[in-house]
């Protein structure tokens, strides 16, 4: 795995699949993710009927290449 990238906007959670969510598909395009291909994109602190939780969002690495600076 490579090393997160917290500093990347992403698309707002609650518009993302529940596969999306949980890290199983690509947070931009929605494509199956397996482990040794996903990219870490970071934890992410999120409200949730008022209690923070976190969110660990990945992504696929052809939006990897498409979205990082």
């Amino acid at each position: 795995m490579t090393a997160p990238a917290p500093e990347l906007p992403l698309p707002d959670p609650e518009s993302l699949s529940a596969e999306q969510q949980r890290g199983a598909n690509c947070v931009w395009c929605a494509a199956p993710l397996s482990n040794a291909a996903a990219r870490d994109l970071g934890p992410r602190l999120l409200t949730v009927f008022g209690s923070a939780v976190r969110w660990f969002p990945r992504c696929c690495n052809t939006c990897w290449k498409g979205h990082r600076p």
